[in-house]
């Protein structure tokens, strides 16, 4: 656990100051040869083996690759929509809420700044949900709130209002 802290707090000052690369190289252990024969580079090969340790349990393993995935996505300008999903799936698996709610919650933020409301009613409506189950109605009111200005706009397509509206009843 004191790792996987080092670890996500390395991730998080990379993303601000150093290249994620030169971070994913120090990060590597063992434990991803299990999963590839070489050495994942790019966020969509990091994602690869996150998703090969995640289906076989390795969740400490797929974690720690999506995370990796995600920084290489917001460093290069784009919204870490897969990456982020990717993790939420893992941290839920390992009954990790909180911090599912707190990677919703960033990855909310980043498609408000990208003004990418269909990804952001999408993200805020699982979090709604997710933060209800762990008992943070104020939080998950607060989502809804953000949520119903969202959808009051009338930009999300058909399969984003029907995908909110089934997650949020």
């Amino acid at each position: 656990m004191t790792r996987l802290l080092i670890t996500t707090i390395a991730l998080v000052a990379a993303a601000n100051t150093a290249s994620a690369q030169s971070l994913a190289t120090e990060v590597r252990n063992a434990t991803r040869s299990e999963f590839t024969a070489s050495t994942p580079v790019t966020a969509e090969e990091h994602m690869q083996v996150a998703r090969r340790a995640a289906s076989s349990g390795a969740y400490d393993v797929a974690r720690r690759e999506y995370r990796i995935a995600a920084v290489l996505q917001r460093e290069s300008g784009q919204l870490a929509t897969e990456a982020t999903y990717g993790l939420i799936q893992v941290l839920y698996a390992q009954a990790a809420n909180d911090e599912a709610v707190f990677e919703l919650d960033h990855l909310a933020l980043d498609a408000a700044k990208q003004a990418d409301f269909e990804t952001e009613a999408r993200v805020r409506a699982d979090a709604i949900w997710l933060k209800a189950e762990a008992g943070d109605m104020k939080g998950a009111r607060k989502d809804a709130r953000r949520l119903n200005a969202i959808v009051r706009t009338g930009a999300l397509s058909t399969g984003t209002q029907e995908y909110v509206s089934a997650r949020v009843r």
